[in-house]
């Protein structure tokens, strides 16, 4: 789903409401926060963290408590689908997936006040302008979510009658399809690091000649 959410003037302070908060493509697997800025040029051969942006360029946002209801690869643990904070679903699991929850004590997001401004002041500087020009394909991460001390959690849904299915986080153990014994916990690799980043808003950049734009929403296939 492409992200929506609206511009403000770059002269304004006052604290930013949580609902104009983008639809964030969630990451196969965590990432240390500092493996994925807001800002990065990415590709899928190497990643370039441009010095051109300041902090002006950026909105933040926070909120106490963050929850997300996930999808992930029974076989590789990668997650592929969020459905946001909720407790039902409309959806049940596709064959090879199973279910999971995010909860953490605290979220930021971040994202660019004028992405379209953002990647011209980029396209400025010459070392990044030729990190663009060297890629076969380059993405522009627009925005991204952190989370602090997240906890990754199995869970089971419930099917309770016309399309619904309450989701039910799994606390101390479960047990498998073949009725083994397992730990609730996701086998999530530990990113040692206090915030996770786990969503992103990544733009395609499109070069016409010596102009840029951005394009359209790209998908996490950088970050496999």
């Amino acid at each position: 789903m492409a992200a929506k959410y609206s511009r403000r003037p770059s002269h304004l302070s006052e604290p930013l409401s949580p609902s104009i908060i983008p639809d964030l493509a969630i990451l196969p697997h965590p990432l240390p926060a500092a493996h994925v800025p807001c800002g990065q040029l990415v590709s899928q051969t190497s990643k370039h963290n441009p010095t051109t942006l300041e902090d002006r360029d950026y909105d933040d946002i926070g909120t106490r408590w963050y929850k997300d209801v996930i999808f992930f690869n029974a076989d590789d643990g990668r997650f592929v689908e969020s459905f946001g904070g909720t407790h039902l679903l409309q959806k049940p699991l596709d064959k090879g997936t199973e279910a999971g929850t995010i909860e953490a004590e605290e979220q930021r997001v971040r994202l660019l006040k004028d992405e379209d401004a953002a990647i011209k002041k980029v396209w400025a500087d010459d070392e990044a302008k030729k990190w663009i020009q060297d890629q076969d394909e380059a993405g522009f991460v627009v925005a991204h979510r952190q989370v602090a001390n997240a906890s990754y959690k199995r869970a089971r849904l419930h099917d309770i009658g016309n399309g619904n299915f309450e989701v039910v986080r799994e606390v101390g153990g479960g047990e498998d399809k073949a009725g083994k014994r397992r730990d609730s916990t996701l086998e999530v690799k530990n990113t040692d690091s206090k915030w996770d980043t786990i969503g992103v808003v990544v733009k395609k950049i499109v070069v016409q000649g010596d102009q840029v734009s951005l394009g359209e929403e790209l998908g996490v296939s950088y970050w496999n």
